[in-house]
């Protein structure tokens, strides 16, 4: 790929976490950016997600055995992980793909490509943001992973190897340790992991706010509008083009569209396979007891973070595509799951919220330009990791794109040619 020097212009579509950070690392490169969305910088699931940066999380959702949940996920509606029937001729492409990736062997593959990313997701943070506001959000405390039975517990033992194997200090916790760390926990959980190098984020919308302003501060640009197409001039050059008319041209684009990004790319070349995930999470009335950090419950398959000083429930997986409503009752019942989890909890919901997370059949988010097109770069499909990777993501991606060639290899396993 082509050297992209100082000065050269720069669009990034999409002003989530992933977009904000990838836009402040180019402007750091002495490129010219022009962050663009229709929307309130950070909103959508950077502002709505469970606020964790988990470093271990290299599992991904396909895995051998995944062919037996799929009678589960149509036929139990307050399951972790649902399908909407009328979704499911849309989704078929898309879950073959998700099928075709649960084989030992690509397991395996894309496991190893996660890891890789994950392996400075942290640092990355502090690469980017030191110094600045935005860097004191983030709060140094690992997350924990709780279950209540030495059964539900062997499920922890892929990702404990996992972590083992790459590098992830973890450790395996008793009542004693669980009590320890969380008091605020039921004593049912006697079980539990906990990885003390991840981190969390004291409120997401923030963190994203102050990556804003500082984007700002550093010379960046901002156009508000709502892009409806993109193509290439007549020297090759990417453009996009408002509902209002107004088009946009630069050297290079950089897609960071969330769950829109598979629509984008068909505007530039083949679509790439990216599909909304739905999450919902509820928060609580503020004055109720809030956890020290971040807490998993394995057999519930919730979380609870504290954000903004109260506790933000969530959970769940649901594949209803773009435009179908939000089934509330999938908000609804995190709350007595989180009352079973922390007993001295109001029975109140305070908000509840939906978003739908960009996920790829591998679970490998799609980072860089597609061989012979250098013009057009990718950093979108982090599903559930968009804000653990959305620092390395950003980091990696300008340093590849202005001729860091161990960027550039690190950039690899998720290049968009691989679909």
């Amino acid at each position: 790929m082509t050297r992209v020097e100082p000065g050269s212009t720069v669009l990034v579509l999409g002003a989530g976490i992933v977009g904000l950070c990838t836009a402040l690392a180019l402007q750091r490169r002495g490129l010219a950016v022009t962050l663009i969305d229709s929307g309130e910088p950070g909103a959508g699931c950077s502002a709505g997600n469970a606020a964790m940066i988990q470093i271990g999380s290299s599992l991904p959702l396909a895995a051998p055995g995944l062919l037996r949940r799929v009678p589960g996920m149509l036929t139990d509606p307050e399951g972790p992980l649902v399908m909407r029937w009328r979704h499911l001729p849309a989704l078929m492409p898309w879950g073959l793909k998700l099928l075709h990736n649960a084989t030992p062997e690509a397991t395996a593959r894309n496991e190893a490509a996660l890891a890789g990313l994950l392996s400075g997701a942290r640092r990355a943070f502090d690469d980017l943001l030191a110094g600045t506001p935005a860097h004191g959000v983030i709060r140094n405390r690992g997350e924990l992973y709780v279950v209540r039975t030495e059964q539900a517990f062997a499920a922890y033992r892929a990702k404990i190897e996992a972590c083992r194997y790459n590098g992830v200090e973890i450790e395996v916790l008793d009542a004693a340790r669980i009590r320890e760390l969380e008091p605020l926990l039921s004593p049912e959980y006697r079980h539990g992991v906990y990885v003390p190098g991840s981190a969390y984020v004291d409120h997401p919308q923030r963190l994203s706010t102050l990556i804003f302003d500082q984007f700002l501060a550093e010379g960046g640009q901002f156009e508000r509008c709502r892009i409806v197409k993109g193509g290439r001039s007549v020297e090759g050059q990417p453009f996009l083009t408002s509902d209002s008319g107004r088009t946009f041209g630069a050297e290079r684009l950089v897609v960071a569209a969330g769950s829109a990004a598979g629509g984008v790319s068909g505007w530039f070349g083949p679509r790439l396979p990216i599909e909304p995930q739905r999450g919902y999470h509820i928060t609580l009335p503020p004055g109720a007891d809030a956890l020290q950090g971040p807490v998993i419950e394995g057999e519930m398959s919730i979380a609870v973070s504290p954000v903004g000083g109260v506790n933000r429930v969530a959970g769940t997986m649901e594949f209803a595509g773009h435009s179908a409503a939000p089934d509330w009752r999938r908000a609804e019942m995190l709350m007595p799951l989180a009352r079973r989890m922390i007993p001295t909890l109001p029975d109140q919901i305070e908000t509840r919220w939906y978003g739908d997370r960009p996920g790829t059949p591998d679970s490998v988010p799609v980072l860089g330009p597609r061989k012979g097109d250098d013009r057009v770069w990718y950093a979108c499909g982090h599903g559930m990791l968009g804000l653990t990777l959305s620092a390395r993501s950003g980091v990696l991606l300008a340093a590849a794109m202005t001729g860091d060639a161990q960027a550039a290899q690190a950039l690899a396993a998720s290049s968009p040619d691989r679909f």
